[in-house]
């Protein structure tokens, strides 16, 4: 039980008593010995870097007071450096000497000039000083920049009145004195100017206080003692050169473009004026006369200007002057009459402006978003302003923005003609086996290109040669693509148009039925407008595309590579075709050009094969006469020239591509090698008619009596013998091409004719004759896979 009672650290003082007990017991108690360390060890590190982050922060501030006792330090040895005896006998002789000389004399003129031309040195450092920081006035106070503008305004307004007095009595001073008041001026006119640019900059701004407008106007009143007529009238100037300065601004900000913050400066200049006039404006000039200008708390709180010890030099004058301005010369018609004339030209620069600006928009979407904006800004706004109908210029606007739509609609579609540049360049410098040079299907260079990442490239290929695109045919559809997607830009774009909503803020009231009409006019009727438009142009461009293809079709017809170029143009127009807009009047283009392009690549590829036919037709015996079948022995398959034919065919026509032969082509195919071989066939059968009719009839020229009867009798019988096999045979093969060559329409064509002239000339029963066509019939269906495109 001894063994199995946990043992006690603290009750081994020694390692050879702890050795006493068990291993399990003795394992456990280096455990518990072997934690408490860490325990302890992490204490010890906690309290060391505490220790040391105290030290640290211990020493920082040593520091900080060794620097703070040498300012102290610096401070008092120039407090006791202006405490000495001699610094505060010369003050105390300064300040008696000034006493004794008083007001009057010579002396006290000298003090005057000095005091006035003091004060007016700084009114220069302090209103630079007010237009540099823009709010920072001495004393810790903090102000609005409008009052700041006010501040300045008043400074100089003393500057001036200063600047008159020592200019007065300039004439008795030193030519030293005269020069540095002349300077002097200078530097306030130039202070005066800035403060005038400052005060524009201001009244210029959209989204700032309405009562920083009025501070800023208030000073302008003050710094050209301008009445509230003026005022307004300057303002609405200033606002007006503003709009126009909008438009100008070549480096605009793209989120704010110049159309935007113009149509901002219009919508406020017209809700600040009405908010303005007459009472605001009249209250704040009038505020500035309540008392003289030395009386202001805010230019003597100016410790620059140092007015508590100089402004006992200034006079009455000065020191009782009162802005004089005119408040009350602005009444309510008048403001009306000024703010609908500014109003209306305005609205002139705005639209003239826009419709400028819009020009230089090549975007479509940049279009329609700078739509947006100046419309949402207007509805926002431009209600607001009493007196104005907002229809007008929100009419203005839309005609501007949707003439432009409609300048590049037109623009964007009118690139198609680039599709038939494009054809055109490529026909003029055709090479043939380069230009229409195709790569294989099965060529051992496709299996050499990459096929990571989706292997996009290698699927490009496979489809590119599958339906036979070309160098030439792809540069072509690639830059089809690419107007395309113009094109549905546009037409996306337009969606989104219809889908807009133009309701004001909710805390306006507004008449549900304007809303509507609103609405109906901006999502309906400009939407509908631009897609017509778009429709009608596209209409047009496809027109003349069209037309410009049948063009160079015509141009090249007399061309020997007229068949290969008829192959180009036909897969030009298919693969222009499959990515035709959905208009329902643009799904009819390039339909009447296929038909002759079908007719020149029939005749491209059945040229050869069919000639090479008609060399067969020549034949005065059947090849394979022992293969015949039944009773009576009749053919059972074509000669082997019909057979070649078919073969040659269908060999030609998978080297034209087989991407070409839609059921359409193949049509035209069958159809024009009906009428050739038909033809071909006529023509031999036609000549074997003309010699045997002239050897059956002719004579023997040395005027010996030819071959007995039964000579002659027998010849004939097997020359008519092997004609009845050849016709029979070429039955046959007629049967078997009116099976292959089979399309609508060809009940009454020239094979069929051939095949009745043939079957005219044979003399079968009527059951052998249905043998022939049965069997015709029935080698085609087992045969037909064997010619691959042409079945």
């Amino acid at each position: 039980m001894a063994a199995n009672k946990t043992l006690d650290p603290s009750t081994c003082t020694s390692a050879s008593e702890a050795f006493k007990h068990p291993l399990p017991q003795v394992r456990q108690f280096h455990r518990s010995l072997t934690v408490e360390l860490d325990e302890k060890n992490a204490r010890l590190r906690t309290l060391v870097g505490g220790s040391y982050r105290q030290l640290l922060g211990t020493a920082e501030t040593i520091l900080q007071m060794r620097e703070d006792i040498e300012h102290v330090e610096e401070k008092l040895g120039r407090v006791g450096k202006g405490c000495g005896r001699g610094v505060i006998g010369g003050k105390a002789s300064g300040l008696a000497k000034l006493n004794a000389g008083g007001r009057g004399g010579k002396k006290g003129e000298d003090l005057a000039w000095a005091a006035k031309v003091k004060v007016l040195e700084m009114c220069a450092v302090v209103v630079g000083k007010l237009l540099r920081k823009g709010g920072g006035v001495e004393g810790g106070n903090k102000s609005g920049k409008g009052k700041i503008l006010v501040l300045a305004a008043k400074v100089l307004v003393l500057s001036r009145l200063l600047a008159k007095s020592v200019g007065d009595t300039a004439g008795k001073r030193s030519a030293e004195d005269q020069e540095s008041v002349a300077e002097l001026k200078k530097k306030l006119g130039t202070l005066r100017r800035k403060l005038l640019r400052a005060i524009e900059k201001t009244a210029e701004k959209v989204d700032g206080d309405r009562d920083d407008l009025i501070q800023a106007l208030s000073a302008h009143s003050l710094a050209t003692s301008s009445g509230a007529k003026d005022v307004i009238r300057h303002f609405l100037h200033i606002r007006g050169e503003a709009m126009a300065l909008a438009f100008d601004d070549e480096e605009q900000e793209s989120d704010n473009p110049g159309v935007v913050r113009a149509l901002e400066l219009y919508t406020r200049t017209l809700l600040d004026v009405q908010a303005l006039v007459p009472r605001r404006l009249s209250e704040a000039l009038a505020s500035l006369k309540t008392k003289p200008l030395l009386k202001d708390d805010s230019i003597r709180n100016l410790e620059g200007l140092r007015l508590d010890v100089c402004d006992k030099w200034f006079g009455d004058e000065i020191l009782f002057f009162t802005p004089y301005i005119r408040h009350d010369d602005l009444e309510g018609s008048q403001a009306v009459e000024m703010l609908k004339g500014w109003a209306k030209r305005a609205s002139e620069v705005m639209l003239e402006g826009l419709a400028k600006s819009l020009g230089q928009m090549a975007d479509f979407k940049t279009v329609v978003a700078i739509r947006t904006r100046i419309l949402e800004i207007w509805i926002q706004e431009g209600g607001k302003a009493k007196g104005f109908d907002p229809s007008i210029l929100l009419n203005g606007l839309r005609k501007a923005v949707n003439d432009r739509m409609v300048s590049l609609i037109e623009s964007r579609v009118s690139k198609l003609h680039l599709v038939a540049t494009e054809v055109e360049g490529t026909l003029g410098v055709w090479r043939e086996g380069v230009t229409d040079h195709q790569e294989s299907l099965w060529d051992s260079s496709l299996l050499e290109m990459d096929i990571s990442n989706g292997a996009s490239l290698f699927k490009q290929n496979i489809l590119a040669r599958t339906h036979g695109r070309t160098d030439a045919v792809s540069r072509v559809f690639r830059g089809y693509q690419t107007w395309r997607h113009l094109v549905d830009e546009i037409s996306a774009v337009i969606a989104q148009l219809k889908k807009q909503r133009w309701d004001d803020d909710l805390e306006d009231i507004e008449d549900d039925l304007a809303v509507e009409s609103r609405n109906a006019l901006l999502s309906t009727e400009d939407p509908k407008m631009l897609q017509e438009h778009l429709d009608t142009s596209l209409e047009e461009a496809y027109q003349v595309l069209n037309e410009k293809i049948s063009a160079l079709l015509t141009t090249y017809e007399d061309s020997e590579q007229i068949g290969q170029m008829s192959v180009y143009l036909l897969r030009v127009i298919r693969d222009l075709r499959t990515e035709l807009p959905t208009n329902i009047s643009l799904q009819s283009f390039g339909l009447p050009l296929v038909e002759p392009l079908h007719q020149r690549l029939a005749s491209e590829v059945s040229a050869k094969p069919v000639q090479i036919f008609s060399k067969s037709c020549t034949r005065k015996k059947v090849p394979g006469r022992a293969l015949w079948e039944g009773n009576p022995e009749l053919p059972v398959q074509p000669s082997p020239g019909t057979f070649k034919l078919l073969h040659s065919l269908a060999l030609a026509m998978a080297k034209a591509g087989g991407d070409l032969w839609s059921p359409a082509a193949v049509a035209g195919l069958k159809r024009n090698l009906r009428k050739t071989v038909a033809a071909k066939w006529g023509e031999v059968l036609n000549a074997k008619a003309e010699v045997n009719g002239t050897t059956n009839g002719e004579v023997s020229t040395d005027g010996q009596e030819a071959v007995d009867g039964k000579e002659k009798s027998a010849t004939l019988e097997v020359a008519a013998e092997k004609n009845d096999d050849v016709l029979i045979q070429t039955l046959f093969d007629v049967l078997l091409l009116q099976s292959a060559f089979e399309v609508q329409g060809a009940d009454a064509d020239e094979l069929v004719k051939f095949g009745e002239i043939v079957d005219g000339k044979i003399e079968l029963d009527s059951v052998a004759k249905k043998r022939v066509f049965s069997a015709a019939k029935e080698y085609w269906k087992r045969t037909a896979l064997l010619f691959g495109l042409l079945a």
